[in-house]
């Protein structure tokens, strides 16, 4: 097992592959909102929780 080069202070590292058309979705909120990719995607992921929270998904939804 390799040993950690370095100690991120920062929060966890999400990685994900998107189109070039989502790629461009991102950067013109970037443009309309001046958040950074980063801002986005929390808000993106909040949103999304407070989503399924007022609409409880079934345990078989397969998520």
């Amino acid at each position: 097992m390799r040993s950690k080069l370095y100690t991120c202070s920062k929060g966890k590292i999400i990685s994900a592959r998107i189109s070039d058309d989502e790629l461009e979705n991102v950067r013109q909120l970037m443009e309309l909102t001046n958040l950074t990719p980063s801002e986005i995607m929390r808000k993106a992921f909040h949103l999304q929780i407070e989503r399924f929270n007022q609409t409880p998904i079934p345990n078989n939804a397969g998520l």
